[in-house]
């Protein structure tokens, strides 16, 4: 009758290789890096781009800004936009476009934030009086920019 030792029978066979694979595999992460870029939080996220005919003053901004129907015959339309996590100062400009693609209106440039502090959100408006659209029924488009970039865009109908 032949005795057999505990490391020399069939565990033996799948212990030793199983040992190498772990040194192996605890072995690589030493031996390889990663170069990871971390990007810098965002600045000037957009929030909403609303258009709506109902005065913005005394609105919560802290409810979802929703589009209202505009007609011709309203007074004047408020583009509405809301801007998420801005540390820094930012020149906003509101851009009209008519249905047949000409610039109605350009607003003053309006500075935000000018202390540098950080806003979790800012909200600001701009206003289309009613003789830039009464007559022009149709798509209109109005372009918010962010220190002369693009920021927005938002296409709604004058009925």
């Amino acid at each position: 009758m032949k005795t057999r030792h505990f490391a020399h029978g069939k565990a033996g066979r799948y212990l030793r290789p199983a040992a190498v694979l772990v040194l192996v595999i605890l072995a690589f992460p030493a031996c390889f890096s990663f170069r990871v870029t971390v990007p810098a939080e965002p600045e000037c996220v957009l929030g909403v781009v609303a258009v709506v005919r109902s005065e913005p003053q005394g609105r919560n901004f802290e409810e979802p800004l929703l589009d209202e129907p505009v007609v011709a015959t309203d007074a004047a339309i408020y583009s509405l936009v809301k801007v998420l996590q801005v540390s820094k100062p930012l020149t906003l400009q509101w851009l009209w476009y008519s249905p047949d693609n000409r610039l109605a209106r350009r607003s003053k440039a309006v500075e935000i934030n000018a202390k540098s502090r950080y806003l979790a959100y800012f909200a600001a408006w701009d206003k289309l009086d009613s003789p830039y659209f009464a007559e022009k029924k149709g798509k209109w488009i109005v372009m918010i920019t962010a220190d002369g970039s693009f920021l927005a865009r938002k296409e709604f109908t004058i009925n």
